[in-house]
């Protein structure tokens, strides 16, 4: 199968092998078969976990009254049929009871498939972001696709590809509230640069809390990651150098160390330590005071 017709969605990949069927011979309409409901199984390619159960009831509704316009698109594997496309509409038809469906059979590699699923959940704007992300790894990991070709494939820069799957590593809680929509993909990418799991899940309930902006998120970030240093205190200014004779005066005349510091830019502190009662007496009876009431 060529490459090209994987970014148009399976809708190209039909157009392509019907046009191969006709050349040899085989009537379009015979590719159309009904095929048993039980036997339809799910692809394990669908890059989509959630379904909204009121679209799906609504559309059970829609082929009730008009029948099934479009039919599902299969591939036989292992005796049964794989969907490659209309899981939705295979749960409605499912929904309302059907044993049979109208099916087109195609031939298709595990690749082609994620591939397909991908570019048409995208092309209706099916998947979350970390839908969109687990199956651009999906083709990176299983199938050893470079992010160029993926991007190519799918429509998108490489750069948009890379971020996406950034999203993966996200821890737990944060990924649950980018799946919720309590944060947006900008936010999300703006959290990756908190490397500790407590700070990212912090930042994640504070945006939530306060109803940040993507800019205030960032503010925020950086000033975590980067904090200002604590201001210093001023050093204190040093005495004049004819203060070390006083001081040296006073502590000889006292018998205890005297020390002078000076405070703003006129006043200061003369230091008297004493280590007891005893001393304090001492130093007081010098200045002729008693501490005596």
């Amino acid at each position: 199968m060529a490459r090209q017709a994987l970014g148009k969605g399976f809708g190209a990949l039909i157009q392509q092998q019907e046009s191969g069927a006709a050349s040899a011979g085989v009537a379009d309409e015979k590719r159309v078969i009904m095929a048993k409901v039980s036997e339809i199984k799910p692809s394990p390619f669908q890059p989509r976990r959630r379904f909204r159960q009121e679209q799906i009831d609504e559309l059970a509704s829609s082929i009730r009254e008009s029948g099934l316009v479009q039919p599902l698109v299969v591939r036989r594997v292992g005796g049964k049929y794989e969907l490659i496309a209309g899981e939705r509409r295979l749960r409605a038809v499912a929904s309302l009871g059907e044993s049979e469906v109208k099916v087109v059979v195609m031939e298709a590699s595990d690749q082609e498939v994620a591939e397909i699923a991908l570019i048409e959940n995208l092309q209706r704007e099916d998947l979350t972001p970390l839908e969109e992300a687990e199956q651009y790894r999906l083709l990176q990991t299983k199938f050893h696709m470079k992010q160029e070709v993926i991007a190519k494939h799918v429509g998108k820069s490489r750069a948009v590809v890379a971020n996406m799957v950034r999203l993966l590593d996200l821890v737990p809680e944060v990924r649950d509230m980018l799946e919720n929509g309590e944060v947006t993909v900008g936010h999300a990418k703006v959290l990756l640069q908190m490397k500790n799991a407590d700070d990212q899940v912090l930042v994640a309930r504070r945006i939530v809390l306060r109803g940040l902006t993507v800019r205030q998120t960032e503010q925020m970030v950086r000033s975590m990651l980067n904090p200002e240093p604590p201001a210093q205190p001023a050093p204190a200014p040093e005495p004049p150098k004819g203060y070390e004779k006083v001081c040296r005066q006073l502590s000889k005349t006292l018998g205890t160390a005297v020390n002078i510091s000076l405070k703003g830019k006129k006043g200061g502190v003369i230091e008297i330590p004493y280590t007891g009662e005893a001393e304090l007496t001492r130093i007081l009876e010098i200045f002729g005071v008693t501490a005596r009431s």
